[in-house]
């Protein structure tokens, strides 16, 4: 327990340093959520990306805003479904998760109200095969799909690559795609954007971020530009993870 409770502080250490050269960015969390942590993760405005039911009542219960809960598990059922509707961000990675959001909310939610849900998209840029999610090239089908399913509104986008190797500049870039990519869903869907989150470069952003000098300021002028984007396109969250 204490080796993992050590694991556990390490990381948050690390989104600490990463955050405090990266303005204008939110960190969200994907680890185990102890009452501690979820303490940490709320005095600093952070998120938390919830993989089981448990997390998203655990964090719901310890008091954190409904908006920075992302429930994220694949093949969740109709009744977890029906049972997280109002408690959390859903992130679909398939379509049949979408149909079955769509029937709770319709289900739940009152006439005319529509349950917010994000894509987990994968640009083929950054395609390894082993992500979770959306295909960018399969997206056009996907919006006539969607056009159907009229009780959810997407309006997020997780943007999961590969991010082994990438590093100042190259990790730049790859914020900047992931924030290209999600304009491409709002085109393609077409559909609002109201957070954009770039999966998996929290390591690399650490590593790049303390090894200062001039990869340290390729990086932080791509996320600046970024951030400076943003205020005049989406005014989105921007989560990195």
């Amino acid at each position: 327990m204490d080796k993992e409770n050590a694991e556990m502080n390490a990381v948050l250490e690390k989104a600490e340093s990463v955050l405090t050269l990266l303005p204008g960015f939110q960190y969200l969390y994907n680890g185990k959520a102890d009452d501690s942590v979820l303490e940490y993760l709320l005095k600093r405005g952070w998120a938390i990306e919830a993989r089981d039911e448990e997390t998203v009542l655990r964090a719901e219960k310890a008091g954190m805003d409904r908006y920075d809960i992302y429930y994220t598990a694949p093949c969740k059922d109709r009744a977890i479904i029906e049972a997280n509707i109002g408690k959390c961000r859903f992130v679909a990675s398939d379509f049949k998760e979408m149909e079955l959001i769509n029937e709770a909310a319709a289900k739940i939610l009152a006439p005319g109200y529509l349950e917010v849900v994000g894509l987990s998209v994968i640009p083929e840029k950054y395609d390894d095969g082993k992500q979770s999610g959306f295909p960018i090239e399969e997206l056009p089908q996907l919006s006539a799909a969607a056009r159907k399913l009229r009780s959810i509104s997407i309006r997020g986008c997780f943007v999961q690559g590969h991010t082994n190797g990438l590093y100042g500049e190259s990790l730049g870039r790859y914020l900047r795609d992931c924030y290209e990519t999600a304009k491409q869903v709002t085109t393609i869907i077409p559909c609002g954007m109201s957070y954009v989150n770039a999966c998996n470069c929290m390591e690399p952003l650490f590593r790049t971020l303390q090894s200062g000098g001039k990869t340290q300021e390729e990086l932080m002028t791509a996320a600046g530009i970024l951030a400076k984007q943003n205020q005049t396109a989406f005014y989105a969250k921007l989560l990195v993870q």
